[in-house]
């Protein structure tokens, strides 16, 4: 088969070293102002060493970098709650500073370790490095635990003081007037009663009710749990208790116009047909005479709950016709919370687009899924203003949604799920690729088709076929993926400006498909091409224009009408390459090696093959020529189409034009050659006598010449064999009428087109080198029938 280039999930293109370099000023910045404060200064310096060796890392790199920037927000947020107040810190404070310091300063020497490791040791120790980054990680929870306990003394300590000092001031007799008149009065009122209070703090951020001035306790408070609290006794003490959350903490006091409902103000119609995702669980219903959508929460109480709080403070402030649209939720004497949408008669993107194109027009399809991602991405980008979501937290938000077209034909992108706030990720492509991805993912074929028709495929017919895959090929042609959003936006403009007039539903029906791949080809889009991974080798030329006859599905009965190249036709700029790789199996693993080429004149690849004994590879030479910009050649078919078609005597979506021809050469080469060894006892007793030897030996490093057990005695050759690689020469071109053949010179000989080259002499060369098959491919464009419809 031919070599094939698989695109992998992740892209890996030059914006990765600008991202790492964007990332690493990141951290510098955010250190250098750590370092500026004196108890601060040694954990900062250790943390920079450890973003500097973790450079050097080549495996566990990310897992090393979470490590990492797990320190520097502890640090971050030290800095933050104590600017100002250095001079201040309290002894325990700076204690457990230097605590963290000592987890800083074995963070570092295991990084640097593991960064002069080679790959043969890591791999050999790659559980023991999983379970140091856990350790590490524990670590890291202890030291947390105990900046919190260090900041709950201080509070302890500040607010027992405090007490004191109000108890000695109101014990302390002060002068009255009737002390001063001399004359004596009973009370007219009981003393205030002392009772116990209890004083919770719930607010990470800020204590809010606080026994004592805010003065006294900004200067010692970093993070506490809201699951405890903090309960006075007479004498002025505090204790630690344990608090579960109550109803109160699940209560919404800012409603900003939103109505709440008892459950039995809704009135149900039929039964919930979604069973997961966001939307699982809806049901269509009526509420104050107008329909809505209700969405339960029916987790466990207390999980139902906090989903339920998020998504309704969260759907307070989003006001997008991508995005829910709610219109009340669940009072507090409803057991199960709930909320309701206006988005009602949901169905999946998925079956809609299926209807389109069973009933619609490849047009409307295409112009439907460019629709869906224009209003996609431009919820998303609300989304991250509204929320203030970072690039990466808002593709986490729309991977992880689920999507629903209401009843106005509208694609609503519902809320991720919570656990989408405690991640983090990151990704080396941008927000448009993520939602290309989706909308791919939605097709039938899943966006992968590599010709019009597939003959094979029974479970369906021919012009579905063609229709599914035209669209999945016009879809990863126009879906803009660029990590540009303005180029993002742009294209799509340019493709759906027929759709920003006033009548949008007219101008949807008069937009064709012609229109749709012109405003392609005028964005620079459309660069794809159909892919036929089989063909008759050195039969076809980049240029060559014909067709199928009918009920064909062999390229060997592909009839060539001409090749507008060279007839004048049409011009397109085309290049070449050739590429080249070498496997062989050594002690039962392959071995994959880069033949680089060097070239001769005629068009001709010289490739150099070095042979040790008893060495057997397989060589595989790929010769392919493709036009530079594909994007032309569909342009000129979609123009020329018509009267090439007449010429021909052939419907226009017949045509076919190539635009890359390629031919794959496998070879074999064999050494012939046995080496003898020493028998066991006698190489032993050799190399006690004749130490200098030894290096001749190749039991020390690489053996070509056969399995070494690891624990075996080395195998010594005996000498004066002829162990010298044999070094050959591999001729090919991209040119149809030469013949490849293998040389010991590095200049091929001159032959006639009659004339057959001369094999390498096996008995001489003590090699075999022979070609074992040969592989064509190409890629073509084929427009569809709608696309020369009137």
């Amino acid at each position: 088969m031919p070599l094939r280039v698989v695109k992998k999930i992740r892209k890996s293109t030059l914006d990765n070293a600008l991202s790492v370099l964007v990332l690493t000023s990141s951290v510098t910045k955010e250190i250098a102002d750590v370092m500026q404060f004196p108890p601060a200064q040694a954990a900062a310096g250790i943390l920079l060493l450890v973003f500097e060796t973790i450079q050097k890392i080549q495996s566990n790199q990310e897992g090393c970098y979470r490590l990492a920037q797990r320190c520097l927000a502890m640090l971050v947020d030290i800095r933050d709650h104590m600017s100002g107040h250095w001079d201040s810190a309290p002894p325990s404070l700076l204690k457990a500073l230097s605590r963290f310091e000592e987890t800083l300063e074995s963070i570092h020497k295991f990084m640097q370790q593991e960064a002069e490791q080679k790959w043969g040791s890591r791999l050999i120790r790659k559980n023991t490095i999983e379970s140091a980054m856990k350790q590490y990680h524990v670590a890291l929870d202890d030291a947390a635990r105990t900046f919190q306990m260090a900041t709950l003394i201080n509070i302890h300590l500040a607010v027992g003081d405090s007490s004191r000092q109000k108890s000695e001031e109101a014990s302390a007799p002060r002068p009255t007037p009737q002390a001063q008149t001399g004359e004596t009065r009973e009370p007219t009122l009981p003393p205030y009663p002392v009772e116990q209070q209890v004083v919770m703090i719930t607010d990470v951020e800020e204590i809010c009710t606080s026994p004592v001035p805010r003065s006294e306790t900004a200067d010692t408070f970093i993070t506490i749990d809201s699951t405890s609290s903090i309960s006075t006794i007479e004498s002025g003490e505090y204790e630690l208790i344990s608090t579960s959350e109550t109803e109160e903490d699940f209560r919404i006091t800012e409603h900003h116009g939103f109505n709440q409902y008892h459950q039995s103000q809704f009135r149900m119609k039929g039964k919930s047909r979604i069973k997961s995702g966001w939307w699982a669980g809806s049901v269509e219903g009526e509420v104050d005479g107008r329909k809505a959508l209700m969405l339960p929460y029916d987790e466990d109480r207390s999980v139902a709950m906090k989903r339920w709080m998020r998504d309704v403070r969260m759907l307070q402030n989003l006001y997008h016709p991508s995005l829910p649209q709610m219109v009340g939720y669940s009072n507090g004497e409803t057991p199960t919370p709930f909320i309701l949408l206006a988005n009602v008669q949901t169905r999946l993107p998925q079956a809609m687009l299926l209807d389109a194109i069973k009933s619609s027009s490849l047009a409307a399809c295409t112009h439907l899924l460019l629709r869906f991602y224009q209003d996609t991405l431009d919820a998303a980008l609300y989304l991250q203003r509204q929320r203030n979501l970072s690039e990466s937290k808002l593709q986490d938000y729309v991977e992880h949604a689920d999507f629903r077209i209401d009843a106005e034909q509208t694609v609503v992108m519902g809320l991720p799920p919570s656990e989408v706030d405690n991640i983090q990720s990151w990704r080396n492509f941008g927000l448009a690729h993520s939602i290309r991805s989706i909308y791919l993912e939605i097709l039938p074929n899943r966006g992968h088709a590599r010709e019009p028709l597939d003959a094979s495929d029974k479970s369906t017919t021919a012009e579905r076929q063609r229709k599914v895959n035209h669209l999945a090929m016009l879809a990863r042609a126009l879906l803009p993926g660029s990590d540009n959003l303005e180029v993002v936006k742009t294209r799509l403009q340019n493709v759906l400006r027929a759709a920003e007039a006033d009548d949008e539903e007219a101008e949807a029906s008069e937009l064709t498909l012609k229109h749709i791949r012109k405003a392609a080809f005028a964005a620079g889009a459309h660069q794809q091409a159909w892919f036929r991974n089989t063909a008759p080798p050195n039969k076809f030329e980049v240029g060559d224009l014909g067709y199928m006859p009918k009920g064909a599905s062999d390229w060997a009965d592909f009839v060539v009408c001409c090749n507008v190249m060279k007839e004048g036709l049409a011009k397109f700029e085309t290049s070449g390459k050739a590429t080249g790789s070498q496997r062989s199996w050594v002690n039962r693993i392959s071995d994959k090696q880069t033949l680089l080429p060097f070239e001769l004149p005629g068009g001709i690849n010289g490739w150099a093959v070095v042979v040790p004994p008893e060495m057997e590879y397989d060589i595989y030479i790929v010769h392919e020529t493709e036009m530079t910009q594909v994007n032309r050649a569909w342009n000129y078919v979609l123009d020329a189409g018509g009267a090439l078609a007449k010429q021909y005597g052939v419907d226009p979506e017949e045509l076919i034009l190539i635009t890359r021809v390629g031919v794959e050469q496998r070879f074999k080469v064999r050494d012939l050659r046995r080496i003898q060894y020493w028998p066991a006892s006698t190489g032993m007793h050799h190399m006690q006598r004749f130490p200098h030897h030894q290096q001749h030996g190749f039991h020390g490093g690489y053996n070509p010449y056969g399995l070494q057990q690891p624990n075996a005695a080395p195998r010594i050759p005996i000498f004066h064999q002829d162990l010298a690689p044999k070094v050959f020469y591999l001729f090919t071109s991209s040119d149809k009428g030469f013949q490849s053949h293998f040389s010991e010179r590095p200049m091929p000989a001159p032959l006639n087109d009659s004339d057959k080259p001369q094999e390498l002499d096996a008995n001489t060369v003590k090699c075999f080198a022979y070609l074992t098959n040969v592989y064509g491919f190409l890629d073509y464009v084929q427009l569809h029938a709608e696309d020369f419809a009137d």
